[in-house]
C-alpha cells in the first residue's frame, strides 16, 4: 500500500522571498540601482531570505508539544471560556412595602433542562416603599468530574484536560497562575507544585502546564555517569489519573435583555435579565492567543515596571482606593539650608564641610587669592553664631589645592584630602592609597569631592563615599577613634556605581564632578557653581514601596474619622500575594501605606451677608470644599485623590474658596504644619506620601456685609 501523500505547504521558497525583495527596491530605495548577486545588499537580503525559509520550514512541522512549549516560553497562554455578567432587576411580588435586604451570592437561574446558574456579586437593599431594584450577577461556574487516563508507569507523563480549567486570572504563589484543581492518583489526592526541582522521587505532586492545559508528573533527569535523577513520584502503571475543576459554558451560558429567571431560596420575588454587561465567551484556541498577544492584549502576568505592579494590584485586589510604586527617591523637605546656598556661601568653593553627626554648620573653602580661606556659616539659625576652629593645616595650604574635608562630629578631628594625599588635624600625612586599601585607583586621586553619611543606628558606623567624575564610590565602615582610622566594615563590600542612576532627580550639571557634596539629615546636598540641588541617595539594594489606600466609604466632604485610612490585614495579605508571585527574581518589595503629613488650615472668608444663616453657610461650605479638595482619595484637581508627593501652597486654598459660592471672597490664609506645629509657607510631603488635613478654623469677616 502507498504512502498518502503529504502536502506541501511550505511553499515559500528561498529564491521567490528574494525576487519579492528585489522588486520592492525600487519603490523604497529609488537610488539603489545595482541588484546584481555581487552587491553586498543583495548578499544581506539572500541571508535574510535564507533564514525566513528555514523558519518557515520549521514552522510548518511543529507539532502541539512543540507549539504548547513555545507558547508557554512567550507567556502566553489561552483564556479559559469566560463567564456571563449581568445585571439582575428584582422586583417585589408579595406586596410587601417594609426595608428587605436580599443578600449577595443570592442565586438566579433561566429556566429549561440545562439553566443558566447565576449569583449576585453584592447584596441589594430595597428601602421602605421601593419595590424594585438592580444588581449586578455573575454566571456560576460547571463542576467537571473527568478520567484524564490511565498511567504507564513512564516518568514526565502528561495527561490533558477535556476543557481548559476556569480560574481566576490573578498571579499567586502556588502554583504559578494555575487553576484550583483537584488532581488524583487512584483515590490519593497529588498537590501542585511551582517547580520540581525540590521534589524527591517519593513526592506525590504533579505540574499545572498551562500552555498545553496538562497536567504533568516528575521527569527523569539525566545525570553524569548515572541512572538519573527522579524529581517527583511516577505515578504506578495502571493507576487512574481523574481531576475535578470548574468550567463556564462560554456562549452556550449566553443569556439576553429580559430573559426571566427564578430566584432560588427567597419568596415575594420576581427577577429578569435588565441588561447584559459582558456576554460570555468560549475558551480560546492557540491561534486567537497568539493573535490577541500580537496585539499586546495578552493579560499581564509578570511585573516588569512599577506601572505593572500598580495594573496588577489593581485588577486582583478588591477594596483598594489607590496604589502607588516607588523608590521613594525625593527627599521629604526639598528645601536647601540657607548656609548652603549661593549667597551667602562663597561662589567657586573648593570643599564643604558638615560634620556627620549633630551637625551646627557648613564651613566652605574656597580660594582667596591662592589662600585656601574658609567661611563657616549656621545650618539651623541663619543668624545665630557659629564656634570652632576652621584653619586649614599647612601641608593643605602648601599643596595649594583642597578636594575634600570630612569629620564625624563637630568637635572631633578632621580628615583632609587634597593631591591624592589625605591628612587628619595634627597627624602625619598619608596618600589616600595608603589610608584607604581597599579604595580603586581611579579613586586615590584628583577627587571631586568626599562625604560622609553617619549610620543613626550605631554611633561609630558610617558610610564613606567618594566622588570622581560621573561615578562614585562608598562603602561601611567603622570609625575607630582611638587609631583615626576608617575601617571597612566586615561583610560589607565596596561599590562602584553612577552619580546618576544612584542619585536620581539631579540635574545633568551636578551629575558631572561637583564641587562639593555634603550630608545633612540623611539627605545629600550636591554643590556646582552657583547650584546646590538636594538628592537622595537609592542603595543598590533598596526595595520597591508598595503604597496602598484603600477605600474610604465616607464623605469626602466631612472629617474622616481615625483608622479610616488603615489597611485591613485580608487586603494586605492579598497584595502580598500578587506580589510575590509577579516580581521580577531578586526584586525586592515593601508592601504598606504611604505617609499621611498631617496639617491645619485658618481662613478668614466673607460671606455675602451678616446674617446668622449665611455666616453658618460660609463656614461649613468652606470646610466641605477644603476637605473634599484635600481628601487622600477624592481629592486633587482631578478628584481622584491628592496627587503622591504634592505639597500644599497657600494658593491652594485660594484656589478653592475662590469657587464657594455661599461667600464673596477671601482675604487671609494660613497653614500650619502637624497637629500642633506652626505656621509654615507650604507643606512639605515626601516622595510617595499624601495630606491629611486636620482642623479646619474658618473665620468670617462681616465688617461690609
Amino acid at each position: 500500500m502507498s504512502d498518502l501523500p503529504v502536502p506541501d505547504l511550505d511553499d515559500l521558497r528561498f529564491q521567490p522571498l528574494v525576487d519579492a525583495a528585489k522588486r520592492a527596491l525600487p519603490q523604497r530605495v529609488p537610488e539603489w540601482t545595482d541588484h546584481n548577486v555581487s552587491d553586498p545588499g543583495i548578499t544581506l537580503i539572500e541571508a535574510c531570505a535564507e533564514r525566513t525559509d528555514q523558519l518557515l520550514y520549521r514552522i510548518d512541522r511543529m507539532t502541539a508539544r512543540q507549539r504548547s512549549a513555545l507558547l508557554r516560553l512567550m507567556g502566553i497562554t489561552p483564556l479559559p471560556a469566560s463567564p456571563a455578567r449581568i445585571v439582575v432587576a428584582f422586583t417585589r411580588t408579595d406586596g410587601s412595602t417594609g426595608r428587605r435586604e436580599i443578600p449577595a451570592h443570592t442565586e438566579v437561574r433561566t429556566e429549561g433542562e440545562a439553566p443558566v446558574v447565576l449569583a449576585t456579586t453584592e447584596a441589594l437593599v430595597l428601602a421602605e416603599g421601593q419595590s424594585s431594584g438592580t444588581v449586578e450577577a455573575v454566571e456560576r461556574p460547571v463542576a467537571v468530574a473527568e478520567v484524564l487516563g490511565v498511567a504507564d508507569g513512564l516518568p514526565a507523563g502528561r495527561f490533558p484536560t477535556a476543557h481548559r480549567p476556569w480560574g481566576p486570572n490573578t498571579p499567586v504563589a502556588e502554583p504559578p497562575f494555575g487553576p484550583p484543581l483537584v488532581l488524583r492518583v487512584g483515590d490519593t489526592v497529588w498537590p501542585a507544585v511551582h517547580t520540581f526541582a525540590e521534589a524527591g522521587p517519593d513526592s506525590l505532586v504533579y505540574w499545572w502546564d498551562d500552555a498545553s492545559c496538562e497536567a504533568v508528573f516528575g521527569p527523569l533527569v539525566p545525570v553524569d555517569g548515572g541512572p538519573g535523577q527522579q524529581h517527583g513520584k511516577v505515578p504506578p502503571k495502571g493507576a487512574r489519573i481523574s481531576a475535578q475543576y470548574a468550567v463556564h459554558r462560554g456562549r452556550q451560558g449566553a443569556v439576553q435583555a429580559g430573559t426571566p429567571l427564578t430566584v432560588a431560596a427567597q419568596t415575594g420575588l420576581d427577577a429578569a435579565v435588565d441588561r447584559v454587561v459582558t456576554p460570555p465567551e468560549d475558551a480560546e484556541d492557540w491561534q486567537q492567543a497568539l493573535d490577541r498577544a500580537g496585539l499586546d492584549l495578552a493579560p499581564l502576568r509578570r511585573a516588569v515596571t512599577a506601572a505593572d505592579h500598580e495594573q496588577l494590584i489593581g485588577e486582583h485586589v478588591p477594596g483598594l482606593a489607590r496604589v502607588r510604586v516607588t523608590a521613594l527617591t525625593r527627599p521629604t523637605d526639598s528645601r536647601v539650608p540657607s548656609a548652603l546656598q549661593a549667597p551667602p556661601r562663597p561662589p567657586g568653593i573648593l570643599a564643604c564641610l558638615v560634620a556627620a553627626r549633630a551637625p551646627q554648620r557648613a564651613v566652605h573653602y574656597y580660594d582667596n587669592g591662592g589662600i585656601i580661606t574658609a567661611l563657616s556659616l549656621p545650618l539651623h539659625h541663619p543668624d545665630g553664631n557659629v564656634d570652632g576652629s576652621d584653619d586649614v593645616p599647612q601641608p593643605v595650604q602648601a599643596a595649594g589645592r583642597l578636594d575634600a574635608v570630612v569629620r564625624t562630629g563637630e568637635d572631633e578631628p578632621r580628615l583632609w584630602f587634597y593631591r591624592g594625599k589625605c591628612l587628619w588635624d595634627d597627624g602625619a600625612e598619608r596618600t589616600i592609597a595608603e589610608e584607604f586599601p581597599s579604595l580603586p585607583p581611579e579613586f586615590t586621586s584628583d577627587l571631586d569631592a568626599v562625604a560622609l553619611l553617619a549610620d543613626p543606628r550605631t554611633d561609630d558606623a558610617y558610610e564613606l563615599f567618594f566622588f570622581k567624575g560621573e561615578t562614585f564610590y562608598h562603602r561601611a565602615c567603622t570609625y575607630i577613634d582611638a587609631d583615626r582610622a576608617f575601617v571597612p566594615r566586615e561583610g560589607s563590600r565596596g561599590v562602584t556605581s553612577l552619580v546618576s542612576e544612584a542619585f536620581p532627580g539631579l540635574s545633568p550639571q551636578c551629575q558631572q564632578s561637583p564641587d562639593a557634596v555634603a550630608a545633612f539629615g540623611g539627605v545629600f546636598f550636591f554643590l556646582k557653581g552657583a547650584r546646590t540641588e538636594p538628592a537622595l541617595w537609592r542603595r543598590e539594594d533598596d526595595p520597591l514601596h508598595v503604597l496602598l489606600v484603600p477605600r474610604c466609604t465616607g464623605d469626602p466632604g466631612e472629617r474622616p474619622p481615625d483608622g479610616a485610612f488603615a489597611i485591613p490585614h485580608d487586603t494586605l495579605t492579598a497584595v502580598k500575594s500578587v506580589v510575590t508571585a509577579s516580581r521580577l527574581l531578586g526584586e525586592r518589595l515593601l508592601v504598606g501605606k504611604p505617609r499621611y503629613h498631617p496639617f491645619r488650615i485658618a481662613a478668614t472668608v466673607r460671606p455675602w451677608s451678616s446674617t446668622t444663616a449665611d455666616v453658618d453657610r460660609a463656614k461649613g461650605a468652606a470646610e466641605r470644599a477644603l476637605r473634599r479638595f484635600f481628601h487622600p482619595t477624592a481629592g486633587g484637581p482631578d478628584g481622584r485623590g491628592w496627587p503622591w508627593g504634592r505639597r500644599v501652597h497657600t494658593g491652594d486654598v485660594f484656589t478653592v474658596l475662590e469657587t464657594v459660592r455661599e461667600h464673596r471672597g477671601t482675604t487671609a490664609v494660613a497653614l500650619y504644619e502637624g497637629v500642633g506645629g506652626g505656621a509654615v509657607p507650604s507643606v512639605e510631603v515626601s516622595d510617595g506620601g499624601l495630606v491629611l488635613l486636620g482642623d479646619v478654623d474658618i473665620e468670617v469677616d462681616t465688617t461690609d456685609s
